[in-house]
């Protein structure tokens, strides 16, 4: 190669390097520049030539490139960075050298070669960015972290660890990881380095021992710490899991009070009364309450239905209703009562306080078809310090509520048994259960070897006050006469409307033809006066047949055909009176029978 061609040569590094190239000469002046430089600054060629070097460097930079420009005219060679001005006056940071030029051994000027660095100086404040970033990860993440050596030494823990255990971290660094984990969880953890060590993250449920030994639930996870293409050691990451734990821990003895509570509630063979005292004492069991028990709201009183635990209380006693705090559930809205202390002095002057020992209580309200019926109340004799959570009163509620549907099961059961046993309209024993009552009386009647009666009665001329009145006005009399006869017959007796304006009174004991005759007398007597309806009176007098037990027949079809034949001969002979099955026999007996003043002036 010639002069020539090693000429053409060095200008074309001139011209196609990448690099911006400017040709000062000793004033500072542009005497020539490259295409680079033409993008660099967005100034073309024609416009840089004679322009001072100051005009293309930022203001802040004037003194460096200054002293930049004399170094190199000096025959001296500087590198720095500074920055450009371009012509839309945004600033480039750029690396620069500048260096003497030279012809022969003559120095004519300065050379400045600059290199565009706003992406080098993006990505070096990316990076000091992300070492912040993963800095502050390590040091203020809310998980205990530290960085583990490849045998399980710690070199650094985070304020999280620190936090989380107790420990200052120097006195954890150095030591084996395996100091902070619990006894038993020891084996697993070094296998989990092992595998964090093979390149893998892994995760276990750990125990953390803090400094005062206490046992601390974590999930912890181990991942790789790598240096290029190498495992170097592993970060163990601790997260706290007590709350997730002890919520576990709870719904799974929650789950297991409610399946316990389904299980009573769900048992065959048990009175629902049974069911009820299961229930109170799965809730003394499980919360520890001295005393269960359900009370019934009637008026200005409560009625112990049921209870269970100490033995204060006693079924079916009773007490004003001022006297408990079960009234509060009375209140609108007002479902549960949470007392913590009775002797508090919110509550120390209530009447309530001076009943029974308690001095805590939680009372649920009860409600039974669609009303307040009472309150499941727990009490125990000492104070409740601890605020029952909301997972506890929802199952204490529950409680309440299947104590409810026990108690709405048995009030079915006993209209169901009302409606099967009773007359519908008068609510008296229908013949079913008068059927019942007289097997039983002549059962005992036989064993015993002593009477009773059966009497047959019906209204007189009740037929005209349902043509003329109406069936509404027949019903509502034959709901009185079922009042008068219930009021005027002892407890004893069974009093049942067999249908239409047929009654049939069992007296269960009699002596003779007197305590039947004297039954009837009363009876005529309580019907003489009429029953006025929406102001109407009607004569209610009743026909009656009595049959005795065992003179008129010995067996029940035998003595309810007598009693029914006598009914007839009194309506024969008049209506408004009674007439025995033998009316001889009758006679002659009340004759034997010696007659009082009262009979007599009646």
């Amino acid at each position: 190669m010639d002069a020539n061609e090693r000429c053409e040569a060095l200008t074309s590094l001139y011209e196609d390097t990448p690099d911006a190239v400017v040709l000062y000469d000793r004033s500072g002046t542009v005497i020539g520049a490259n295409d680079a430089a033409r993008h660099l600054t967005g100034y073309e060629i024609g416009e840089m030539l004679g322009s001072s070097y100051r005009l293309h460097v930022a203001p802040r930079d004037r003194e460096l490139v200054e002293l930049a420009f004399q170094s190199a005219l000096a025959g001296a060679t500087d590198h720095f960075d500074t920055s450009v001005r371009h012509k839309d006056g945004s600033i480039v940071p750029v690396e620069c050298y500048v260096f003497p030029a030279r012809i022969g051994d003559r120095l004519v000027g300065v050379f400045a070669q600059a290199r565009d660095i706003v992406a080098l100086r993006s990505a070096e404040s990316s990076l000091s960015l992300n070492q912040e970033r993963f800095r502050s990860l390590f040091e203020y993440h809310p998980d205990g972290i530290m960085e583990l050596k490849a045998d399980g030494t710690m070199s650094r823990v985070n304020v999280g660890l620190e936090s989380e255990t107790g420990f200052y971290g120097e006195q954890l660094v150095g030591k084996s990881w395996t100091e902070l984990i619990a006894p038993e969880h020891r084996a697993d953890a070094d296998e989990l380095l092992r595998s964090a060590m093979r390149g893998e993250a892994v995760e276990h449920d750990s125990l953390l021992l803090d400094r005062l030994g206490n046992r601390i639930d974590v999930q912890l996870k181990l991942v790789p710490l790598r240096a290029g293409d190498s495992v170097r050691g592993a970060y163990a990451i601790f997260k706290n899991a007590s709350a997730q734990k002890n919520a576990e821990r709870k719904i799974a003895t929650r789950s297991e009070q409610i399946r316990r509570l389904y299980m009573v509630a769900a048992s065959r063979g048990e009175s629902l009364d049974a069911q009820i005292d299961a229930t109170l004492a799965l809730g003394v069991e499980l919360f520890g309450w001295d005393e269960g028990y359900i009370v019934h709201f009637a008026s200005d009183r409560l009625v112990v239905r049921n209870t269970v635990g100490s033995g204060v209380l006693r079924k079916d006693s009773t007490y004003p209703i001022e006297a408990t705090f079960a009234r509060f559930v009375l209140e609108p809205g007002k479902d549960q009562l949470f007392i913590a202390d009775a002797d508090r002095p919110e509550w120390r002057g209530d009447s309530a306080r001076a009943i029974g020992p308690w001095r805590s209580y939680f009372i649920v309200a009860v409600d039974v078809g669609g009303e307040r019926y009472g309150a499941l109340v727990f009490a125990s004799r000492s104070p409740h310090h601890d605020e029952l959570d909301s997972s506890e009163r929802d199952m204490l509620q529950l409680m309440g509520l299947f104590a409810a549907s026990a108690i709405e099961r048995a009030s079915q059961s006993e209209r169901i048994e009302q409606m099967a046993f009773n007359d519908a309209l008068t609510g008296l024993p229908n013949r079913l259960l008068f059927s019942d009552r007289i097997e039983n009386t002549l059962a005992t009647a036989r064993r015993y070897e002593r009477g009773f009666a059966v009497m047959y009665l019906d209204i007189d001329k009740f037929k005209h006050i349902n043509d003329k009145y109406g069936h509404a006005v027949g019903d509502e009399t034959l709901r009185r006469v079922a009042q008068r006869l219930r009021a005027t017959t002892r407890e004893s007796d069974t009093v049942s409307r067999f249908g239409g304006d047929e009654f049939v009174i069992l007296q269960p004991i009699v002596d003779g033809p007197s305590d039947a005759a004297d039954l009837a007398r009363k009876l005529n007597v309580a019907m003489q006066e009429p029953v006025v309806i929406e102001g109407v009176a009607h004569a209610v007098q009743l026909s009656a047949g009595i049959a005795l037990y065992p003179s008129d027949a010995q067996t029940i079809e035998g003595l309810m055909e007598a009693a029914d034949r006598a009914l007839y001969r009194a309506k024969r002979e008049g209506r408004n009176r009674w007439c025995f099955a033998d009316a001889e026999l009758a006679r002659r007996e009340l004759r034997r029978r010696p007659v009082s003043r009262r009979e007599a002036a009646e």
